[in-house]
């Protein structure tokens, strides 16, 4: 899974294993929702190999090395970083008995600076961590028992699995208002005006019904 802290956007998912293929599927459907015309915003994960090589496949291009004449011209194309990604993981020491015993941060992409001024302005941390995407983990088994471990609620079919996430990564951004996103109302005899994720990231102007949500078509691609 992929959110944004801020907005608490549940943004992207998938259901498989953990291995680079999958986290490619995962990086792809989130970077394909960015806005091309902002830099990539600061990417926190796991301090898992898969997902750092991920990350390099999808946030990179290739690039043909420029020949300068002398010698051999090179046959092989060679990979370039995005210039504006900024990646930083979380790696978990643990001992033996899998207690854990220290937690390091790794700066993998970017400047010190650039990274911590992010984070200086961010509204919600002001470390490098992996606390909001577990604590959406920790929802998602909460609001759906199809996630819920040892319970006889497991999905049989990957297929109906995946179709109860889409329901609910659209209940829990345009339908469920989330307490840290409120904000002072101006209309008498209200404090607050409740907003859910979507709201926040600007997507919607409203919290929307069941009703709603179930009758939205999606616009042909062109």
């Amino acid at each position: 899974m992929a959110c944004n802290p801020e907005s608490k956007l549940f943004l992207s998912k998938h259901l498989g294993d953990r291995k680079t293929e999958d986290w490619e599927t995962l990086f792809k459907d989130m970077a394909q929702r960015f806005d091309e015309a902002h830099p990539l915003p600061l990417i926190i994960s796991g301090g898992d190999d898969a997902i750092k090589e991920a990350v390099e496949q999808v946030f990179s291009h290739e690039e043909e090395p420029i020949y300068k004449g002398r010698g051999r011209p090179p046959s092989k194309h060679v990979r370039r970083m995005r210039e504006d990604l900024k990646y930083a993981q979380v790696i978990k020491h643990k001992d033996a008995k899998g207690k854990l015993t220290r937690v390091e941060t790794k700066i993998i992409y970017g400047s010190t600076d650039e990274i911590n001024g992010i984070l200086h302005s961010s509204l919600c941390s002001r470390n490098i961590n992996t606390a909001f995407i577990e604590r959406q983990n920790l929802s998602v088994r909460n609001y759906a028992r199809r996630f819920t471990r040892k319970s006889l609620c497991f999905s049989k079919a990957q297929e109906y699995l995946n179709l109860c996430l889409n329901i609910l990564q659209a209940w829990f951004n345009f339908t469920k208002p989330h307490y840290s996103l409120r904000v002072p109302s101006d209309k008498p005899g209200r404090k607050y005006d409740q907003r859910t994720p979507a709201m926040a990231q600007g997507i919607t102007d409203h919290i929307w019904t069941w009703e709603e949500i179930l009758r939205w078509r999606s616009r042909p691609s062109t």
